[in-house]
């Protein structure tokens, strides 16, 4: 018997379908199912039944409950109480975020952090906004960084910034002549897009299909810097997220056609399991839903306002 089996079962019994279950502890149905197979067979004896609501436990199901959320329990209690013992004074903070976020959201916020902490490693993995909720569930990092708030219940979910689409272009392009530009001036226009990002799919390309308009995709790259730099070059436009250009738009470097249809809200959500909250993870939460972040981003933001009331 182990304790991820125990967390399995205790899904089952509160959801009281496998499906629901599965979806709660993003693992698949057969792989659910196989796991407590065998916490069955480690215990000697079935534990649910099947009824035409779903299933429900036995006997042996009802007497086990109780205590496997006392061994769950006591599990995230050890856990927690021994990383608050350690990990202020050293340890690993391990985190999961998207390109944008890893690039332009927590640099600010983790230079604050390891100056209250200089003898903790942080460490980044960039994942996709679909795998990165599976991550945070399975405790392979203690924060996650996605675009929308997470459906699962052991999640916990903050909104920590808000941003937008922003059409950008090179000052040598035509297209900065159009004042105002409309989506129609972007008709026949060479785009560079993101080769890994399914959000350019999913709403970049669907508005220039639903405004029937004509487009080449010119350039596709792996990064957002790659785009960035592209642009620059007057190879293309291109539709990134505004925090990604806040200093080449502050420096002139870089313009944005401001086009109605494109302003669409961007959100950056934290996400965690509360069970896995060590004191470092805390911390981070905190400088997070405080706002917390260094005068560089904070000054741009700023001069991104004046630049769009001139």
């Amino acid at each position: 018997m182990d304790l991820m089996q125990l967390e399995h079962f205790l899904a089952v019994a509160d959801e009281r379908t496998f499906t629901r279950a599965a979806e709660r502890v993003f693992r698949t149905q057969p792989a659910l199912s196989q796991s407590i197979k065998k916490l069955e067979k480690s215990v000697g004896a079935p534990l649910f039944a099947r009824d035409l609501n779903g299933v429900s436990l036995t006997e042996a199901g009802k007497f086990l409950v109780d205590y496997a959320r006392k061994m769950v329990t006591m599990r995230d209690e050890a856990t927690r109480s021994i990383s608050r013992l350690q990990a202020l004074k050293a340890g690993t903070l391990s985190l999961a975020a998207n390109e944008s976020a890893e690039l332009y959201l927590l640099p600010g916020p983790l230079k604050h952090f390891i100056q209250l902490f200089p003898e903790v490693k942080v460490r980044i993995q960039r994942g996709s906004l679909d795998e990165i909720p599976r991550k945070v569930l399975d405790r392979e990092v203690q924060i996650g960084f996605v675009r929308e708030t997470s459906a699962f219940q052991e999640l916990h979910s903050v909104e920590v910034y808000t941003d937008e689409m922003a059409v950008i272009a090179s000052p040598h392009n035509p297209i900065t002549l159009k004042k105002p530009a409309s989506i129609q001036d972007l008709d026949g226009i060479s785009l560079i897009v993101h080769r890994f990002c399914n959000w350019t799919e999913d709403t970049v390309l669907r508005l220039f299909r639903q405004h029937s308009l004509d487009y080449r995709v010119a350039v596709e790259v792996p990064s957002i810097e790659s785009i960035k730099n592209l642009v620059l070059a007057d190879v293309g436009i291109a539709v990134v997220p505004r925090i990604a250009v806040l200093q080449e738009l502050r420096q002139r470097r870089l313009v944005q056609i401001f086009i109605p249809e494109f302003a669409q809200t961007l959100r950056s959500v934290m996400i965690f399991r509360r069970d896995n909250e060590s004191e470092l993870a805390r911390q981070l939460i905190e400088i997070m839903r405080n706002k917390l972040f260094v005068p560089r981003l904070k000054d741009l933001i700023e001069d991104d306002k004046q630049m769009r009331e001139a």
